[in-house]
Formats: structure tokens, C-alpha cells, sequence
């Protein structure tokens, strides 16, 4: 098994952001559905800008597999947990997913390896090599890539100017903006996703982690070793969770605490903070002519502010797409699988969801940044580091319980970070047996 890759050298990053919430089956297409129909659930679906793709891709997709299909969305909270208590009987066909799940999945024998099949796929020289490699363990492929991106400081560009400030390079230069902000203004100054459960909280836990260490779990002699450290963890949740809510430089109103994706990305457009930790999907959170006034056109991106002893990096994600090993028609729904993961495709429905593809990761695709002041998310997207492919849910039960702990004041951050080290300890071990 390969190591991941080290900051420094990273060309890629890769995914996307938790953007849509469980609304169901999204609908099938030709016969419409029935014990012959084929499954594909993504969170992809959801999104309108992406209705006509979608039509074009169900009815392409069922003439060349003889077979209909359903598209089912879910939110990636949702989707993990029903591939992991559904996908023995053979649905999904086909998963979306964020960098994490690929190792949930294999743990519990729910992937189809398609090390073999790549050799039929025409395009997958053009994949960065970094974003193949993020779904490459055990000596198997697991997944391709499709999106990539890198998570950055976004921040309200009128709202810093008008008190002076530069975008912050340092966690001390953030509470001291963020807090003279939320003082004077009614909107948070720094803002974070919070909610238990909520996978965008793990992700922003992990960039500031990545700040401190190169990786955080690496694979050596036939096993993981954990590098965390409780030092790190606890200067992390301080800086970034406890500070903020508690501190004497307060930047975000307690009201904030437990907030999901939605109060992050889209209360920032609504105005309701100054800066938030988001991907380069905030250009598509605009619902009104004012909030897209504020996205594209009083947004300034930098790479995030890290805390003592840390350096510039952040959270590297490539979304992966990929076989249920307890299909039915395994050929059919790698057909699936190889045609939404095509450069072609991709390209077609970027033209309607263009910040999906501000950092692709396939060299046939050309990148759709069009706002000048976006193109931070180019030095975030070179500098992430992406997650190991290991079963991710312990880990991210114990990170959402220290982040609530320390929210809430129930946990001094540098015990929460000794006692989420000592939790990881024992999920090595696991990991291992």
C-alpha cells in the first residue's frame, strides 16, 4: 500500500462540499424503477443546475446498459449510513462519496475493486496522479475521481476594508479581525461547521490538523501508525473551537454552536458572517440578486489561518465514484460509473455548475474559474493533504464529540485533545487487528 502523498509535493486536490440535504429519490428513467432497475445514489443529484445532465445522463446511461435507473440523493451523512445498512442487498448499483468513505466501505466488504477494469477505461491516464492515488490501498483501485478542491479562508472583501484589516495569515490575526467584527456588526466574524454528524466538521477539524503534521495516519510495515498528538489536537480545538465561542476575543455568537453546512456557506452569503472555512461551491450559494452581489463580487479567498506552530496547508479532497460489490449487474453499473466519471461528461454539466470545476482533477479538463478574486482556491487546492484510506467513522465519532465538548465548555480543549488522542490510540489498534 502506497503512503499518501506529502504536502509538498501534492498536485491535486480533491472534492466537494457537503451540499444538499436527504430529499430523496430524485427518479428513474425508461421503465421507471422496478426489480430490473439499477441504483445510483450521490449527493450530486440534488442540485437544479445540474436537471438537464441529469436527464441526459439517465437516458444515455439506460440506452447503452439496457437497463433503468434510478437516482436517488441523499446527504452524505445519510448516504454513508444507508450504503452501510443497505448495500449488502445489491442497492446502490453506484456510489457518490467524499474522500472518506471509500475505507468505510471496503472495511465492511461493500467495494468492488476495479483495478482490473481500469485497463478499459480510454481516459484514466488523464487523472492527476494524486487523485487516483487517494482511492488506491491494499493493492486495489476502489473508486475514480471525478471533482477536486481545496478548502480556503473566504472572506467578506468590503467588510475587511472598510475596518482596514488584510485577510488574516494567522489564528491570532483571525480573532483579532473576527472579534472587532462580530463586536461592531450584527454577523459573525469567523464562523465554522459545528453540528455532530456533520462531515464538513470533520473536514475543517482535519485542515487545521494538517497544518501541524503531514499525515496523520500513515502506512508502514503492513499496518497504520497514528501521528496525531495531543498537543496538536488541543491547540487545534482552543484556537478554532473554544476561542472563538468562549474567549475574550469572541468572533461567533453562541446561537452559532451546532450549525450544519447550511448555516455555514449559505448564512455567508446571506451575510450572516465575515469569514467562514468553505470550497469554491460558495459561488453557486447565492439565491438572490443581493447574495450574488456577495459571493462574486465583495469575496476575497485566502489559504486559512493556522495556529502557533503551524504552516500553510489545508484539507485535500477527491470525491470518489464506485462499484457495490453486491450488484447485480456489476458490468452494467460500471458502465454507469465510467460514463459520469468521464472527462466528456463532466465537462457538460460543468457548464452549468461551473465552480465545481475551478480546480479539476483530470488534465482534459480545463478549469472553469472565471471570478479573479477566487484564485486562492488554485494555492489551497496545491497545498492540501488529502485523508488516509482508512475506516473513517470511528475517527470522526471521536473528533464530533470533541468538538462538542469543547463548544459547549464542557471540556477544557487541551483535555478534549488528550483525550481524543488517547481515543485515536485505540482506534489503531482496531485498525490493525
Amino acid at each position: 500500500m502506497p503512503t499518501i502523498s506529502r504536502r509538498g509535493v501534492l498536485k491535486c486536490v480533491g472534492a466537494t462540499a457537503t451540499t444538499a440535504t436527504l430529499t430523496g429519490c430524485i427518479g428513474g428513467f425508461g421503465s421507471g424503477g422496478g426489480e430490473d432497475s439499477l441504483s445510483f445514489w450521490s449527493e450530486f443529484w440534488d442540485a437544479e443546475e445540474r436537471a438537464d445532465f441529469r436527464e441526459w445522463y439517465g437516458e444515455k446511461i439506460e440506452t447503452e446498459t439496457d437497463r433503468s435507473w434510478e437516482f436517488t440523493d441523499y446527504s452524505y451523512a445519510d448516504l454513508r449510513q444507508n450504503v452501510l445498512t443497505k448495500g449488502r442487498t445489491g442497492t446502490p448499483d453506484v456510489i457518490e462519496g467524499v474522500a472518506e468513505h471509500p475505507g468505510d466501505y471496503v472495511e465492511a466488504d461493500l467495494l468492488e475493486p476495479i483495478t482490473d477494469r481500469m485497463d478499459d477505461v480510454d481516459y484514466a491516464d488523464g487523472f492527476l496522479e494524486n487523485a487516483l492515488d487517494a482511492f488506491r490501498f491494499d493493492g486495489e483501485q476502489w473508486a475514480l475521481p471525478y471533482v477536486g478542491n481545496g478548502r480556503a479562508l473566504v472572506y467578506r472583501q468590503d467588510v475587511l476594508d472598510e475596518y482596514g484589516f488584510e485577510p488574516p495569515e494567522t489564528a491570532e490575526d483571525l480573532l483579532d479581525i473576527g472579534s472587532e467584527i462580530h463586536a461592531n456588526e450584527d454577523m459573525n466574524g469567523f464562523h465554522l461547521t459545528t453540528e455532530k454528524g456533520e462531515v464538513r466538521a470533520t473536514q475543517e477539524f482535519l485542515s487545521h490538523v494538517y497544518q501541524h503534521v503531514d499525515e496523520l495516519w500513515v502506512f508502514e510495515d503492513d499496518a497504520w501508525r497514528y501521528e496525531g498528538s495531543p498537543d496538536v489536537f488541543g491547540t487545534v480545538l482552543n484556537t478554532f473551537y473554544y476561542r472563538p465561542f468562549h474567549g475574550d476575543r469572541q468572533t461567533t455568537s453562541a446561537s452559532a454552536r451546532g450549525a450544519r453546512w447550511e448555516a455555514n456557506d449559505q448564512g455567508y452569503a446571506r451575510g450572516d458572517h465575515a469569514m467562514i472555512e468553505c470550497g469554491p461551491w460558495i459561488a453557486d450559494m447565492a439565491e438572490s440578486d443581493e447574495e450574488e452581489e456577495v459571493v462574486r463580487e465583495k469575496t476575497g479567498i485566502a489559504m486559512l489561518p493556522y495556529a502557533d506552530g503551524g504552516e500553510a496547508g489545508t484539507y485535500l479532497e477527491v470525491k470518489p465514484v464506485m462499484l457495490n460489490a453486491n450488484s447485480n449487474d456489476l458490468d452494467a453499473a460500471w458502465e454507469a460509473l465510467t460514463l459520469f466519471t468521464n472527462p466528456d461528461s463532466i465537462q457538460r454539466w460543468a457548464e452549468e455548475s461551473q465552480s465545481d470545476l475551478y480546480t479539476p482533477v483530470h488534465d482534459d479538463i480545463e478549469s472553469t474559474l472565471d471570478i479573479d478574486s477566487y484564485e486562492s482556491f488554485q494555492d489551497a487546492f496545491e497545498a492540501g493533504t488529502p485523508p488516509a484510506p482508512i475506516e473513517w467513522g470511528p475517527v470522526r465519532d471521536e473528533i464530533y464529540t470533541a468538538i462538542q465538548e469543547v463548544i459547549y465548555g464542557d471540556t477544557d480543549p487541551h483535555d478534549a485533545g488528550e483525550q481524543l488522542h488517547g481515543a485515536l490510540g485505540e482506534v489503531e489498534s482496531e485498525l490493525n487487528e
